[in-house]
């Protein structure tokens, strides 16, 4: 008779062998950097590529040439820097005139050669033009490159900006400037565009740029609208021609827009080779510090390479907002903080993904911690040129098993 200490205890199997103490700590690092219990996914470490930058002038209009055959005495070569959609614009005769384009097709830089055609070749007084810019950099450009082209008969026209127009200001005024000339209309307060329109015919010559999804505001962009209920017989022009971006940037930032466009169907096309430059950079930071890291490694291989301070715009938790970045264009972009939750997969963080890519000349570059926002995997993943500590299918089972 067995004693009670000696009863028969259940059988454990026990493991093929245990995990030592720095294996169970390597794994539970590997566990927490993936922010899942089970990933799918071992990370490996990439390198930083070198920043490719193209070789051409950042400004394509200064050595570009008519590209519309039979029109090189159209404007005495006040168009010659517009390609052959920009030309009909600008040529076209007095009268409203709707430009709808996408970022870097140009719009600015044809409104300010109709601006200078109507002036210098249809004999509209200079004096009675108002040429209106959303910010203070666009109207100063919008300056400065008007008296480039038309010298001191560009000190007659007034140039301003949205906020210069108060509620103190008269109509009458108004109405002695009677070609009025729009950039950026879609991001026009409503009411703005009511009082300088509301004593202007439907045949008035009233020229507008603008991108309606470019306007980073919930619901359609109310001015915009309104140009065509105020100027029914409006002739509406659609440039396609991208003189900015690279290729690669082009097609991220229309795929992530397409969803919601509010121009559906609208086709794009990049001037420069398809080949030219490198993807999209996308880095994969471990952490919030590792991310500062990498943007300060950027900024100072980008300086070695001569693109200066102001040519590179940082955009987020600690730098420029969208709506900052979107008042100028930048030979390199930078996002940082490309997460789930500050990009999540909405219609407004879709528009300011749109404007803040579509700024760019030459580089991109997307940064984030964990998997990184959803709106990153609508964009075909081959733009991307990923670095940093990158998932990668995991090879093999994370802990060694009997076979």
């Amino acid at each position: 008779m067995r004693r009670p200490d000696e009863r028969k205890q259940p059988q454990v199997a026990s493991p093929l062998f245990e995990l030592s103490d720095d294996m169970r700590a390597t794994a539970e690092r590997r566990r927490r950097s993936s922010g899942r219990t089970h990933s799918k996914y071992d990370r490996e470490a990439v390198p930083m590529p070198e920043p490719a930058l193209t070789t051409r002038t950042p400004d394509p209009w200064l050595d570009s040439a008519p590209l519309l055959t039979g029109m090189d005495e159209v404007g005495a070569g006040l168009l010659d820097s517009l390609d052959a959609m920009q030309r009909v614009a600008a040529s076209a005769g007095t009268g409203p005139l709707l430009i709808n384009a996408s970022p870097g097709t140009g719009k600015t830089h044809l409104l300010i050669r109709r601006v200078a055609y109507l002036v210098q070749e249809l004999g509209v007084p200079a004096g009675q033009c108002l040429v209106l810019a959303a910010a203070a950099p666009g109207a100063a450009r919008i300056r400065r490159e008007l008296g480039a082209i038309m010298g001191r008969e560009a000190a007659a026209i007034t140039v301003a900006e949205f906020d210069d127009f108060t509620a103190a200001s008269e109509p009458g005024h108004l109405l002695e400037l009677g070609h009025l000339f729009i950039d950026d209309l879609p991001r026009m307060p409503l009411r703005l565009f009511r009082r300088l329109t509301e004593h202007r015919g439907p045949e008035a010559d009233v020229t507008a740029t603008g991108d309606p999804d470019s306007a980073l505001c919930q619901g359609d962009p109310a001015a915009f609208g309104a140009f065509g209920e105020q100027f029914t017989q409006a002739h509406v022009m659609r440039l396609s021609r991208n003189h900015r971006s690279p290729a690669a940037v082009l097609v991220a930032a229309s795929q992530v827009i397409e969803p919601i466009s509010r121009v559906p169907g609208r086709l794009v096309q990049p001037e420069r080779p398809a080949l030219e430059g490198s993807g999209i950079g996308r880095y994969f930071a471990v952490d919030a510090d590792d991310e500062k890291r990498f943007v300060a490694d950027l900024t100072e291989r980008l300086a070695d390479l001569g693109v200066a301070a102001e040519d590179l715009a940082v955009v987020g938790p600690d730098g420029m907002s969208v709506a900052e970045a979107a008042d100028g264009e930048f030979r390199v972009v930078c996002l940082t903080g490309v997460t789930a939750e500050d990009w999540p997969n909405t219609p407004a963080a879709r528009r300011e993904l749109y404007v803040a890519l579509g700024r760019t000349r030459d580089l991109a570059y997307v940064s984030h911690t964990g998997a990184g926002s959803p709106l990153l995997a609508d964009v075909d993943q081959g733009l991307f040129s990923p670095f940093g500590m990158v998932p990668c299918p995991r090879s093999g089972p994370e802990q060694p098993r009997l076979l």
